[in-house]
């Protein structure tokens, strides 16, 4: 994998991060089809500036939802560089429960991970395939994702219909800097433009509810854009996960 696009996908796992690493997103340049996939227009909600900080903002939503623990989230992303565009939707599912069920489209196949008390399955093809390292889900919690937001405490607080929206942008390579560790910021080196946007939306009871990442990363002549949607429902509503029969 060249540097230039796992950094774009090492930088969308962790500003998205929400069980996408479940997905199977880490070979991406295997995916290589061209697609037509289109992207609905959005309604624009209108909008005025809020006396919230987004520092507020998210303090309210811990305060509020930091004990939850179950929610379904879906994401569609796109990852496109040059003639290339890769598409790809999951369903995550976690319940009150100790599990966790990350559904996979890639547009060719749809394989579900079900992770149960730390034993891990793939079922595919009406077929339940036990693997063979275990794998835990600390910190996939709806109030753990909450806590994940922390790098957005310097972005800006506008209010909407629904509640609140907080904008945070990254202009040049500083603004990815908070999403990187050691080893990934050496990443940056190679990269001549970047730029992106985090779009957060909470609703009037500081419910994380949606999410839209968009990332642009250049060197030379190549360029990777990344879109990525989330919507967040049934948040603390689900009291266990629907399993095959066979599990």
């Amino acid at each position: 994998m060249k540097k230039l696009l796992l950094l774009a996908v090492m930088l969308w796992l962790a500003a998205c991060g929400n069980g996408a690493d479940e997905s199977g997103a880490e070979n991406p340049e295997e995916q290589n089809e061209e697609t037509t996939e289109s992207h609905e227009g959005e309604t624009q909600s209108e909008e005025e500036e809020s006396s919230m900080t987004a520092s507020e903002l998210l303090d309210e939503s811990s305060s509020a939802w930091g004990d939850t623990v179950s929610y379904e989230a879906r994401q569609t992303s796109t990852i496109s560089s040059g003639e290339s565009q890769y598409v790809f939707r999951t369903i995550t599912t976690r319940s009150e429960a100790d599990e966790i069920k990350v559904e996979v489209d890639d547009g060719e196949e749809i394989k579900t991970h079900y992770i149960v008390e730390g034993e891990h399955f793939i079922y595919q093809g009406n077929n339940t395939e036990a693997q063979d390292a275990p794998r835990e889900i600390d910190g996939s919690e709806y109030g753990a994702l909450i806590s994940g937001l922390e790098p957005y405490r310097e972005g800006t607080v506008t209010e909407v219909e629904s509640g609140y929206e907080l904008r945070y942008t990254m202009d040049g390579k500083e603004g990815a800097e908070p999403f990187l560790d050691d080893g990934m910021a050496e990443l940056l080196d190679d990269v001549d433009t970047f730029s992106g946007q985090v779009t957060l939306q909470f609703n009037d009871e500081f419910q994380y509810t949606e999410a839209k990442f968009t990332l642009t990363v250049g060197s030379d002549e190549e360029e990777v854009n990344i879109i990525s949607n989330i919507t967040m429902d049934r948040i603390g509503e689900v009291d266990r996960i629907e399993k095959p029969k066979n599990m």
